[in-house]
C-alpha cells in the first residue's frame, strides 16, 4: 500500500515501536501464504507481560504454535497471535485444491501485530464466512475461556464464580451464562462490573467490600493479581476447587494459605489453553474446541465487549500511547486496524 507495511516491535520493557517491513515481493516457501492483515487484537494478559518484561527470558514463546516453538522471549521482538487477514497468494508447494480453499478468504492466524504476513499454510484456520473479522479476532480468547469451563468440571447446580472481569473472564461469565450456570462475578472496576452484568452475571461483587458467603463451589480465578488469587481461594468452600487461569510472569505472588486452608481440602488447579488435557483427548481435539469457539463467538456478539474498547488504525506513533493505556487499565480491549489503503 502507500504507506507500506509494518509491524509493531517489542524493543525493551516498556519501549514499544513500528518498523517497516517489505514483504509483497518475498519468495514465499513451498509452504507458506501471504496475507494482508485486516485487524489483530491485543492479547492483554500476556503482551501486557511483555511490555513490562515480565516474562522468563529463557521460556518458550509457544511449544504448540509452530512459528513460535523455537523463540524464546529475548528483546526486540515482534509477539501477539490474534491476528485475521485476506490470503493473498500461495508458495509453489501448497496443494492446488488448499490454495483454492484459502485464496482471497479471511484466515485467523497465530501472528504478531503486522499489516502483512507470510504463514503456514496448514497452519491458519478459515474465518467462517459468517463471521466478522472483528469477532474472528477473539477466537484465542474465546478457545482459553472455554479450557477454563472444561477444566472447571462442574455439575449442574453447583455454585460458579469467576474472579476477574477482564476480557477472558468476562468471557468465562459470558458462556456459563448461555449454558444456564448461576455466575458470580468478583471485580472491582465499576465498568467491568457493568459488563459483567450485560453478560450475564447473577451476582457482581467487590472482593473488597461486599459480604458474601465463601461458599462456592469452584471459582476460576483470571485475574492476574495475587490479590484475586486470594479470593478465589477464600471465596470456595471446603472441598471445592480453584482454576487457575492467570499468567503470573516472573513475579512472586503473596498468599495467606493458614490453618483454616491447610483443613479445606481445596484443590487448585492450573489450566492453560494451548493443549486438551489428556482426560478429555478421547473425545476433544484442538480442532473440536476451535468448532465451538466459532459457535460461541456468534452467539456471544464479542464485539459487544469490544465496544468497549478501542479499534486503533496501526500507525507508527500509536504502539507506545496504546500499550500505555492499556497498562493504566483504562483500556479493557484494544484491536489494530491493519487495513492498508
Amino acid at each position: 500500500g502507500e504507506g507500506g507495511d509494518v509491524e509493531i516491535v517489542f524493543e525493551e520493557p516498556r519501549k514499544v515501536s513500528t518498523r517497516r517491513i517489505h514483504l509483497e515481493d518475498v519468495e514465499l516457501g513451498d509452504d507458506e501464504i501471504e496475507i494482508e492483515s485486516i485487524c489483530s487484537l491485543i492479547s492483554t494478559g500476556t503482551e501486557l507481560k511483555v511490555f513490562r518484561g515480565d516474562v522468563d527470558t529463557d521460556s518458550c514463546v509457544d511449544v504448540n504454535i509452530d512459528d513460535m516453538k523455537d523463540e524464546t522471549f529475548t528483546y526486540p521482538m515482534t509477539y501477539g497471535y490474534c491476528l485475521v487477514g485476506k490470503v493473498v497468494r500461495c508458495g509453489a508447494g501448497v496443494e492446488e485444491s488448499l490454495c483454492e480453499k484459502l485464496m482471497g478468504r479471511n484466515v485467523f492466524t497465530f501472528a504478531p501485530h503486522s499489516t502483512r504476513v507470510i504463514a503456514k499454510a496448514e497452519s491458519v484456520l478459515l474465518v467462517p464466512l459468517d463471521v466478522d473479522p472483528y469477532d474472528a479476532i477473539f477466537l484465542p480468547s474465546v478457545e482459553t475461556a472455554l479450557g477454563l469451563i472444561h477444566d472447571a468440571e462442574f455439575r449442574v447446580g453447583e455454585r460458579v464464580g469467576v474472579v476477574g472481569q477482564g476480557l477472558i473472564g468476562l468471557l468465562v461469565t459470558a458462556i456459563l451464562a448461555k449454558s444456564g450456570v448461576d455466575v458470580t462475578a468478583f471485580e472491582m472496576l465499576e465498568d467491568r462490573a457493568a459488563l459483567s452484568g450485560l453478560l450475564g452475571a447473577k451476582t457482581v461483587l467487590d472482593p473488597r467490600t461486599d459480604q458474601f458467603n465463601n461458599n462456592l463451589d469452584c471459582a476460576i480465578e483470571v485475574s492476574g493479581v495475587g490479590p484475586g488469587l486470594q479470593t478465589a481461594i477464600d471465596r470456595v468452600g471446603d472441598g471445592g476447587k480453584i482454576v487457575i487461569g492467570s499468567l503470573y510472569g516472573v513475579g512472586k505472588v503473596e498468599l495467606g494459605l493458614g490453618m483454616d486452608f491447610h483443613r479445606s481440602k481445596k484443590r487448585l488447579i492450573t489450566s492453560q489453553v494451548s493443549e486438551i488435557p489428556a482426560r478429555l483427548a478421547g473425545r476433544w481435539d484442538k480442532q473440536r474446541r476451535f468448532d465451538l469457539a466459532w459457535d460461541m463467538i456468534r452467539q456471544i456478539g464479542v464485539n459487544r465487549i469490544l465496544g468497549s474498547g478501542d479499534v486503533v488504525r496501526l500507525e507508527p506513533q500509536d504502539a507506545q500511547r496504546v500499550f500505555e493505556g492499556l497498562e493504566s487499565g483504562e483500556k479493557l480491549v484494544v484491536a489494530f486496524d491493519l487495513k492498508r489503503d
